[in-house]
Protein backbone atom coordinates (compact mmCIF):
# COMPACT_ATOMS: atom_id res chain seq x y z
CA UNK A 1 0.00 0.00 0.00
CA UNK A 2 0.91 3.54 -0.41
CA UNK A 3 1.28 5.85 1.95
CA UNK A 4 0.07 9.67 1.81
CA UNK A 5 2.90 11.30 1.01
CA UNK A 6 3.82 8.42 -1.88
CA UNK A 7 0.45 9.15 -3.70
CA UNK A 8 0.86 12.85 -3.26
CA UNK A 9 4.39 12.21 -4.95
CA UNK A 10 3.10 10.02 -7.70
CA UNK A 11 0.41 12.42 -8.59
CA UNK A 12 3.13 15.00 -8.93
CA UNK A 13 5.44 13.19 -11.50
CA UNK A 14 3.04 11.54 -13.29
CA UNK A 15 0.65 14.94 -13.80
CA UNK A 16 2.71 17.78 -13.42
CA UNK A 17 1.67 20.95 -13.76
CA UNK A 18 3.72 21.77 -16.60
CA UNK A 19 1.42 19.78 -18.54
CA UNK A 20 -1.56 21.48 -17.28
CA UNK A 21 -2.98 18.11 -15.40
CA UNK A 22 -2.04 15.75 -18.46
CA UNK A 23 0.03 12.82 -18.67
CA UNK A 24 3.64 13.49 -19.97
CA UNK A 25 4.51 13.03 -23.66
CA UNK A 26 6.38 9.57 -23.26
CA UNK A 27 3.43 8.76 -21.21
CA UNK A 28 1.20 8.95 -23.95
CA UNK A 29 3.41 6.71 -26.57
CA UNK A 30 3.09 4.31 -23.63
CA UNK A 31 -0.76 4.48 -23.41
CA UNK A 32 -1.04 4.68 -27.11
CA UNK A 33 1.00 1.86 -27.94
CA UNK A 34 -0.19 -0.41 -25.34
CA UNK A 35 -4.10 0.45 -26.26
CA UNK A 36 -3.85 -0.04 -30.20
CA UNK A 37 -1.60 -3.40 -29.24
CA UNK A 38 -4.94 -4.91 -26.87
CA UNK A 39 -7.41 -3.45 -29.53
CA UNK A 40 -5.87 -5.50 -32.08
CA UNK A 41 -5.63 -8.54 -30.78
CA UNK A 42 -8.94 -8.22 -29.62
CA UNK A 43 -10.26 -7.67 -32.88
CA UNK A 44 -8.04 -10.45 -35.03
CA UNK A 45 -9.17 -13.16 -32.52
CA UNK A 46 -13.10 -11.91 -32.16
CA UNK A 47 -12.92 -12.12 -36.41
CA UNK A 48 -11.05 -15.56 -36.69
CA UNK A 49 -13.39 -16.50 -34.10
CA UNK A 50 -16.17 -15.74 -36.03
CA UNK A 51 -14.72 -16.70 -39.27
CA UNK A 52 -13.97 -20.28 -37.06
CA UNK A 53 -18.08 -20.65 -36.24
CA UNK A 54 -19.19 -19.26 -38.81
CA UNK A 55 -17.58 -20.94 -41.58
CA UNK A 56 -18.32 -24.16 -39.46
CA UNK A 57 -21.74 -23.85 -39.38
CA UNK A 58 -21.95 -23.09 -42.80
CA UNK A 59 -20.04 -26.18 -43.98
CA UNK A 60 -21.86 -28.29 -41.30
CA UNK A 61 -25.23 -27.06 -42.84
CA UNK A 62 -24.08 -27.71 -46.85
CA UNK A 63 -22.65 -31.64 -45.94
CA UNK A 64 -24.63 -32.43 -42.84
CA UNK A 65 -23.01 -33.68 -39.90
CA UNK A 66 -22.70 -37.55 -40.58
CA UNK A 67 -22.81 -38.93 -44.03
CA UNK A 68 -23.17 -42.69 -45.14
CA UNK A 69 -21.75 -43.84 -48.66
CA UNK A 70 -22.24 -47.30 -50.13
CA UNK A 71 -18.91 -49.10 -51.44
CA UNK A 72 -21.49 -49.94 -54.78
CA UNK A 73 -22.57 -46.37 -54.71
CA UNK A 74 -26.24 -47.85 -54.05
CA UNK A 75 -27.83 -47.97 -50.50
CA UNK A 76 -31.21 -49.39 -50.58
CA UNK A 77 -34.37 -48.64 -48.53
CA UNK A 78 -33.62 -51.66 -46.87
CA UNK A 79 -30.61 -50.64 -45.45
CA UNK A 80 -32.08 -47.29 -44.41
CA UNK A 81 -34.65 -48.76 -42.58
CA UNK A 82 -32.10 -51.67 -40.62
CA UNK A 83 -30.24 -48.02 -39.44
CA UNK A 84 -33.14 -45.96 -38.48
CA UNK A 85 -34.84 -49.13 -36.23
CA UNK A 86 -31.66 -49.52 -34.51
CA UNK A 87 -30.37 -45.57 -33.71
CA UNK A 88 -32.28 -43.66 -30.85
CA UNK A 89 -34.74 -41.21 -32.45
CA UNK A 90 -33.57 -39.00 -29.43
CA UNK A 91 -29.93 -38.81 -30.92
CA UNK A 92 -30.28 -36.92 -34.45
CA UNK A 93 -33.06 -34.38 -35.70
CA UNK A 94 -33.42 -35.92 -38.91
CA UNK A 95 -32.18 -38.24 -41.84
CA UNK A 96 -32.18 -37.02 -45.55
CA UNK A 97 -31.69 -39.96 -48.28
CA UNK A 98 -30.21 -38.12 -51.11
CA UNK A 99 -28.40 -38.85 -54.51
CA UNK A 100 -25.35 -36.99 -55.67
CA UNK A 101 -23.57 -36.26 -58.77
CA UNK A 102 -21.47 -34.06 -60.77
CA UNK A 103 -22.41 -32.35 -64.15
CA UNK A 104 -22.85 -29.69 -65.98
CA UNK A 105 -25.07 -26.63 -66.25
CA UNK A 106 -25.77 -25.26 -69.47
CA UNK A 107 -27.30 -21.57 -70.84
CA UNK A 108 -27.01 -19.69 -73.90
CA UNK A 109 -24.36 -21.83 -74.92
CA UNK A 110 -22.46 -21.19 -71.66
CA UNK A 111 -21.89 -24.50 -69.42
CA UNK A 112 -20.32 -24.51 -66.00
CA UNK A 113 -19.46 -27.95 -63.54
CA UNK A 114 -21.50 -28.06 -60.77
CA UNK A 115 -22.70 -30.78 -58.00
CA UNK A 116 -25.95 -32.03 -58.53
CA UNK A 117 -28.02 -32.82 -55.06
CA UNK A 118 -31.29 -34.75 -55.22
CA UNK A 119 -33.74 -35.24 -52.37
CA UNK A 120 -37.56 -36.63 -52.06
CA UNK A 121 -38.47 -33.35 -50.48
CA UNK A 122 -37.52 -30.36 -48.64
CA UNK A 123 -38.60 -29.73 -45.05
CA UNK A 124 -38.22 -27.41 -42.16
CA UNK A 125 -35.84 -29.31 -41.18
CA UNK A 126 -33.62 -29.43 -44.38
CA UNK A 127 -31.14 -26.99 -44.75
CA UNK A 128 -32.04 -25.53 -47.89
CA UNK A 129 -35.20 -24.62 -46.59
CA UNK A 130 -34.55 -21.81 -44.59
CA UNK A 131 -31.72 -20.68 -47.56
CA UNK A 132 -34.33 -20.34 -50.81
CA UNK A 133 -34.56 -16.76 -50.81
CA UNK A 134 -37.30 -16.84 -53.45
CA UNK A 135 -40.93 -18.86 -52.52
CA UNK A 136 -40.51 -21.30 -49.51
CA UNK A 137 -40.37 -25.34 -51.22
CA UNK A 138 -41.06 -28.19 -49.78
CA UNK A 139 -40.87 -30.46 -52.98
CA UNK A 140 -38.67 -30.46 -55.92
CA UNK A 141 -40.28 -31.05 -59.34
CA UNK A 142 -39.39 -33.52 -62.00
CA UNK A 143 -38.89 -30.71 -64.21
CA UNK A 144 -37.54 -28.12 -61.81
CA UNK A 145 -34.30 -27.58 -60.66
CA UNK A 146 -32.96 -25.07 -57.79
CA UNK A 147 -29.58 -23.23 -58.16
CA UNK A 148 -27.70 -20.58 -55.94
CA UNK A 149 -27.50 -17.05 -56.42
CA UNK A 150 -24.11 -16.48 -57.36
CA UNK A 151 -24.50 -19.13 -60.28
CA UNK A 152 -27.78 -17.44 -61.05
CA UNK A 153 -25.74 -13.88 -61.52
CA UNK A 154 -23.04 -15.19 -63.48
CA UNK A 155 -25.98 -17.47 -65.71
CA UNK A 156 -28.21 -14.22 -65.78
CA UNK A 157 -31.10 -16.44 -65.02
CA UNK A 158 -33.71 -15.96 -62.68
CA UNK A 159 -37.17 -17.69 -61.59
CA UNK A 160 -38.40 -19.16 -64.44
CA UNK A 161 -36.02 -19.27 -67.12
CA UNK A 162 -34.87 -22.83 -68.95
CA UNK A 163 -31.14 -24.50 -68.05
CA UNK A 164 -30.33 -27.28 -69.44
CA UNK A 165 -27.97 -29.79 -67.30
CA UNK A 166 -26.34 -33.21 -68.34
CA UNK A 167 -24.10 -35.98 -66.14
CA UNK A 168 -21.86 -37.94 -66.59
CA UNK A 169 -24.11 -40.74 -68.04
CA UNK A 170 -23.86 -41.52 -71.79
CA UNK A 171 -26.56 -43.37 -73.91
CA UNK A 172 -26.00 -45.26 -77.32
CA UNK A 173 -26.95 -43.23 -80.26
CA UNK A 174 -25.87 -43.57 -84.39
CA UNK A 175 -23.13 -41.31 -83.25
CA UNK A 176 -21.90 -42.50 -80.64
CA UNK A 177 -22.11 -42.06 -77.08
CA UNK A 178 -23.62 -38.70 -75.65
CA UNK A 179 -24.17 -37.24 -72.68
CA UNK A 180 -27.68 -37.76 -70.83
CA UNK A 181 -29.53 -33.89 -71.16
CA UNK A 182 -32.38 -32.50 -69.43
CA UNK A 183 -33.88 -29.31 -69.74
CA UNK A 184 -35.03 -27.65 -66.33
CA UNK A 185 -37.34 -24.90 -65.55
CA UNK A 186 -35.89 -22.06 -62.36
CA UNK A 187 -38.00 -22.67 -59.18
CA UNK A 188 -36.01 -21.51 -56.58
CA UNK A 189 -32.86 -19.79 -55.85
CA UNK A 190 -30.78 -20.41 -52.91
CA UNK A 191 -28.32 -18.26 -50.56
CA UNK A 192 -25.44 -20.01 -48.37
CA UNK A 193 -23.58 -16.94 -48.18
CA UNK A 194 -20.57 -18.78 -49.28
CA UNK A 195 -19.58 -18.11 -52.95
CA UNK A 196 -18.27 -21.69 -53.09
CA UNK A 197 -21.40 -23.35 -52.74
CA UNK A 198 -24.01 -20.76 -53.97
CA UNK A 199 -22.10 -21.15 -57.84
CA UNK A 200 -21.33 -24.76 -57.48
CA UNK A 201 -24.22 -27.05 -56.04
CA UNK A 202 -27.65 -27.14 -57.49
CA UNK A 203 -30.78 -29.23 -56.54
CA UNK A 204 -33.45 -31.57 -58.40
CA UNK A 205 -36.01 -34.00 -57.39
CA UNK A 206 -34.75 -37.37 -56.37
CA UNK A 207 -36.66 -38.69 -59.23
CA UNK A 208 -35.22 -37.30 -61.81
CA UNK A 209 -31.29 -38.44 -60.52
CA UNK A 210 -32.43 -41.77 -60.50
CA UNK A 211 -33.90 -41.51 -64.04
CA UNK A 212 -30.83 -40.12 -65.67
CA UNK A 213 -28.25 -41.98 -63.75
CA UNK A 214 -30.32 -45.45 -64.45
CA UNK A 215 -30.71 -46.16 -60.61
CA UNK A 216 -33.77 -48.33 -59.82
CA UNK A 217 -36.65 -47.35 -57.13
CA UNK A 218 -36.01 -46.25 -53.86
CA UNK A 219 -32.30 -46.39 -54.29
CA UNK A 220 -29.92 -43.45 -53.07
CA UNK A 221 -26.05 -42.63 -52.47
CA UNK A 222 -25.87 -40.72 -49.64
CA UNK A 223 -27.32 -40.90 -46.40
CA UNK A 224 -27.33 -37.72 -44.29
CA UNK A 225 -27.53 -37.21 -40.21
CA UNK A 226 -28.33 -34.15 -38.66
CA UNK A 227 -27.59 -34.16 -35.25
CA UNK A 228 -28.51 -31.58 -32.03
CA UNK A 229 -25.06 -31.18 -31.20
CA UNK A 230 -22.59 -31.78 -34.01
CA UNK A 231 -19.72 -31.50 -31.92
CA UNK A 232 -20.68 -34.92 -30.59
CA UNK A 233 -20.52 -36.00 -34.11
CA UNK A 234 -17.40 -38.62 -33.59
CA UNK A 235 -19.33 -40.48 -30.75
CA UNK A 236 -22.28 -41.08 -32.82
CA UNK A 237 -20.21 -42.12 -35.61
CA UNK A 238 -18.72 -44.93 -33.42
CA UNK A 239 -22.10 -45.80 -32.77
CA UNK A 240 -23.53 -45.87 -36.71
CA UNK A 241 -20.19 -47.81 -37.74
CA UNK A 242 -20.98 -50.80 -35.14
CA UNK A 243 -24.59 -50.88 -36.19
CA UNK A 244 -22.91 -51.21 -40.19
CA UNK A 245 -20.10 -53.64 -38.90
CA UNK A 246 -23.22 -55.94 -36.49
CA UNK A 247 -25.26 -56.10 -39.25
CA UNK A 248 -22.67 -56.60 -42.63
CA UNK A 249 -23.89 -53.72 -44.43
CA UNK A 250 -21.75 -52.92 -47.17
CA UNK A 251 -21.85 -49.07 -46.14
CA UNK A 252 -18.63 -46.37 -44.85
CA UNK A 253 -19.40 -43.08 -42.33
CA UNK A 254 -17.78 -39.66 -43.36
CA UNK A 255 -18.31 -37.13 -40.59
CA UNK A 256 -17.99 -32.78 -41.14
CA UNK A 257 -14.91 -33.32 -38.96
CA UNK A 258 -13.45 -35.94 -41.06
CA UNK A 259 -14.19 -34.02 -44.13
CA UNK A 260 -13.04 -30.49 -43.24
CA UNK A 261 -10.49 -31.53 -40.78
CA UNK A 262 -7.58 -29.77 -42.28
CA UNK A 263 -8.95 -26.73 -42.57
CA UNK A 264 -9.85 -26.70 -38.86
CA UNK A 265 -6.41 -27.48 -38.15
CA UNK A 266 -5.23 -24.54 -39.68
CA UNK A 267 -7.42 -22.07 -38.65
CA UNK A 268 -6.91 -23.15 -34.90
CA UNK A 269 -3.11 -22.82 -35.67
CA UNK A 270 -3.35 -19.53 -37.43
CA UNK A 271 -5.42 -18.07 -34.51
CA UNK A 272 -2.94 -19.37 -32.18
CA UNK A 273 -0.13 -17.88 -34.38
CA UNK A 274 -1.34 -14.45 -34.93
CA UNK A 275 -2.06 -14.39 -30.73
CA UNK A 276 1.90 -14.41 -30.38
CA UNK A 277 2.19 -12.52 -33.50
CA UNK A 278 0.03 -9.54 -31.70
CA UNK A 279 1.52 -9.89 -28.41
CA UNK A 280 4.56 -8.26 -29.83
CA UNK A 281 3.03 -5.35 -30.07
CA UNK A 282 2.32 -5.18 -26.68
CA UNK A 283 5.97 -6.10 -25.97
CA UNK A 284 7.10 -3.55 -28.40
CA UNK A 285 4.76 -1.22 -26.97
CA UNK A 286 5.67 -1.76 -22.80
CA UNK A 287 9.62 -0.73 -24.40
CA UNK A 288 7.84 2.91 -24.25
CA UNK A 289 7.46 2.02 -20.89
CA UNK A 290 10.88 1.33 -20.13
CA UNK A 291 13.00 3.95 -21.99
CA UNK A 292 10.27 6.51 -21.15
CA UNK A 293 10.77 5.68 -17.26
CA UNK A 294 14.83 5.85 -17.36
CA UNK A 295 14.20 8.53 -19.03
CA UNK A 296 12.03 10.15 -16.76
CA UNK A 297 14.09 9.12 -13.33
CA UNK A 298 17.21 10.76 -15.40
CA UNK A 299 15.29 14.02 -15.17
CA UNK A 300 13.71 13.46 -11.72
CA UNK A 301 17.39 12.47 -9.86
CA UNK A 302 17.39 15.97 -8.21
CA UNK A 303 14.08 15.48 -6.81
CA UNK A 304 15.09 11.49 -6.29
CA UNK A 305 17.51 12.78 -3.96
CA UNK A 306 15.71 15.64 -2.13
CA UNK A 307 13.47 13.01 -1.10
CA UNK A 308 15.63 10.78 -0.22
CA UNK A 309 17.40 13.03 1.90
CA UNK A 310 13.82 14.26 3.54
CA UNK A 311 13.87 10.25 4.84
CA UNK A 312 12.46 8.19 1.56
CA UNK A 313 13.88 5.01 1.60
CA UNK A 314 14.85 3.15 -1.75
CA UNK A 315 11.29 0.64 -1.09
CA UNK A 316 9.50 4.47 -0.92
CA UNK A 317 11.30 5.46 -4.38
CA UNK A 318 10.93 1.81 -6.29
CA UNK A 319 7.16 2.26 -5.13
CA UNK A 320 6.54 5.52 -6.62
CA UNK A 321 7.86 5.03 -10.07
CA UNK A 322 6.11 1.49 -10.12
CA UNK A 323 2.98 3.07 -9.71
CA UNK A 324 3.76 5.37 -11.99
CA UNK A 325 4.65 2.64 -14.89
CA UNK A 326 1.89 0.37 -13.67
CA UNK A 327 -0.59 3.08 -13.91
CA UNK A 328 0.49 3.77 -17.96
CA UNK A 329 0.05 -0.29 -18.57
CA UNK A 330 -3.64 -0.25 -16.53
CA UNK A 331 -4.61 3.06 -18.47
CA UNK A 332 -3.56 2.13 -21.86
CA UNK A 333 -4.64 -1.91 -21.26
CA UNK A 334 -8.19 -0.19 -20.00
CA UNK A 335 -8.28 2.12 -23.23
CA UNK A 336 -7.29 -1.19 -25.49
CA UNK A 337 -10.25 -3.39 -24.15
CA UNK A 338 -12.56 -0.67 -24.46
CA UNK A 339 -11.37 0.34 -28.04
CA UNK A 340 -11.48 -3.01 -28.87
CA UNK A 341 -14.55 -4.94 -27.85
CA UNK A 342 -16.33 -1.19 -29.16
CA UNK A 343 -15.06 -1.88 -33.03
CA UNK A 344 -15.84 -5.68 -32.57
CA UNK A 345 -19.27 -5.27 -31.74
CA UNK A 346 -19.58 -2.57 -34.58
CA UNK A 347 -17.42 -4.40 -37.11
CA UNK A 348 -20.10 -5.13 -39.75
CA UNK A 349 -21.40 -1.24 -39.29
CA UNK A 350 -17.77 -0.28 -39.85
CA UNK A 351 -17.07 -2.70 -42.98
CA UNK A 352 -20.43 -1.67 -44.73
CA UNK A 353 -19.36 2.86 -43.87
CA UNK A 354 -16.04 1.95 -45.81
CA UNK A 355 -17.63 0.47 -48.44
CA UNK A 356 -19.65 2.60 -49.18
CA UNK A 357 -17.35 5.62 -48.65
CA UNK A 358 -14.64 4.06 -50.74
CA UNK A 359 -17.61 2.43 -53.13
CA UNK A 360 -15.68 -0.99 -53.11
CA UNK A 361 -16.08 -4.86 -51.39
CA UNK A 362 -13.53 -4.54 -48.68
CA UNK A 363 -14.63 -8.90 -48.48
CA UNK A 364 -15.35 -9.81 -51.65
CA UNK A 365 -17.59 -13.48 -51.54
CA UNK A 366 -15.74 -14.03 -54.78
CA UNK A 367 -12.26 -14.37 -52.97
CA UNK A 368 -13.09 -15.01 -49.49
CA UNK A 369 -15.67 -18.33 -48.16
CA UNK A 370 -17.87 -15.70 -46.58
CA UNK A 371 -20.00 -13.31 -48.12
CA UNK A 372 -19.55 -10.63 -45.03
CA UNK A 373 -17.38 -10.11 -42.35
CA UNK A 374 -17.48 -12.33 -39.27
CA UNK A 375 -17.11 -11.30 -35.39
CA UNK A 376 -17.42 -13.70 -32.60
CA UNK A 377 -16.34 -12.05 -29.26
CA UNK A 378 -15.18 -14.17 -26.55
CA UNK A 379 -15.09 -12.25 -23.17
CA UNK A 380 -12.67 -14.45 -21.88
CA UNK A 381 -10.57 -14.49 -24.14
CA UNK A 382 -10.80 -10.61 -23.72
CA UNK A 383 -10.38 -11.13 -19.88
CA UNK A 384 -6.97 -12.96 -21.04
CA UNK A 385 -5.60 -10.37 -23.08
CA UNK A 386 -5.84 -8.15 -20.48
CA UNK A 387 -4.30 -10.00 -17.48
CA UNK A 388 -1.27 -10.47 -20.09
CA UNK A 389 -0.89 -7.16 -21.18
CA UNK A 390 -0.79 -6.11 -17.36
CA UNK A 391 1.73 -8.51 -16.29
CA UNK A 392 4.00 -7.41 -19.94
CA UNK A 393 3.10 -3.59 -18.40
CA UNK A 394 4.20 -4.78 -15.00
CA UNK A 395 7.20 -6.28 -15.89
CA UNK A 396 8.22 -3.40 -18.19
CA UNK A 397 8.10 -1.22 -15.25
CA UNK A 398 10.51 -3.13 -12.48
CA UNK A 399 13.87 -2.30 -14.01
CA UNK A 400 12.67 1.56 -14.30
CA UNK A 401 11.73 1.27 -10.55
CA UNK A 402 14.54 -0.82 -9.06
CA UNK A 403 17.36 2.32 -10.94
CA UNK A 404 15.02 5.00 -9.60
CA UNK A 405 15.42 3.58 -6.03
CA UNK A 406 19.47 2.80 -6.78
CA UNK A 407 20.01 6.72 -7.37
CA UNK A 408 22.66 7.78 -4.76
CA UNK A 409 21.29 11.36 -3.24
CA UNK A 410 24.85 12.46 -1.77
CA UNK A 411 26.10 12.49 -5.85
CA UNK A 412 23.50 13.74 -7.09
CA UNK A 413 23.07 16.51 -5.14
CA UNK A 414 26.89 17.01 -5.41
CA UNK A 415 26.55 17.32 -9.36
CA UNK A 416 23.12 19.39 -9.30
Amino acid sequence: MLSRSEILITKRFLFSKKTEGYVSIFSWFSIIGIALGVAAIIIVMSVMNGFRSNLTERLIGVNSHLNLYSFNEKIKNDEIEIIKKQVDPKSYIEIFPSIETQGLVISDNISKGVIIRAYQEINSKHYLYERIITKKLTYIDFDKIIIGDALAKELNLKIGDQIKIAIPKTDMTLLGNIPRFKTLKIDGIFDFGMFEYDSNLVFISSQLARKLLLLENDIYNRLEFYLYDPLQVNNFKEFIDSIINKNNLSLYSLSWMDRNSSLMNALKVEKNVMFLILTLIIIVASMNIISGLIIFVKEKNKDIGILKTLGFTNLNVLKIFFVIGFTIGLIGTISGTIFGIIITENLQTIQSFLENLLDTDLFSEEIYFLSTLPSDIKYQEVLFVFFISIIISILSTIFPAIRASNVDPIDTLKNE
